[in-house]
């Protein structure tokens, strides 16, 4: 299970594409989650528990709707899953735009600060 939620994960970054990444982080950093058409994320504290998507008081959901997947999926992560996806993420988008070390030090810094990850 988890290599699917990884594979998932990496799905949503893919179609999110590098030049969404900075603004991605940025997002996480302030705790709001992130999506365009058919794949997004949310923060458990984006729903209350009476509604229908809630997951618990911490953690993040992300979505992927048809036609981005041949049918709906969900995966949710708690934070150091998320964080340890997204160092992955960070370090290979590094590789191709060291330009931006700085701005992706500083976001996973706050991400790991915000959700209080080891």
């Amino acid at each position: 299970m988890e290599d699917e939620n990884k594979e998932l994960v990496n799905y949503f970054f893919r179609v999110m594409g590098d030049e969404r990444l900075l603004t991605v982080l940025e997002k996480y950093s302030n705790g709001e989650g992130y999506g365009i058409e058919h794949v997004w994320c949310v923060f458990a504290d984006d729903y209350e528990e009476w509604e229908e998507d809630y997951f618990g008081n911490e953690g993040i959901a992300f979505y992927f709707d048809y036609p981005a997947v041949e049918e709906d999926e969900e995966v949710i992560l708690d934070y150091e899953t998320l964080y340890t996806y997204l160092k992955e993420i960070a370090d290979g988008y590094l590789i191709r735009h060291p330009e931006n070390r700085l701005e992706i030090k500083t976001y996973m810094k706050k991400i790991k600060e915000k959700y209080m990850i080891k």
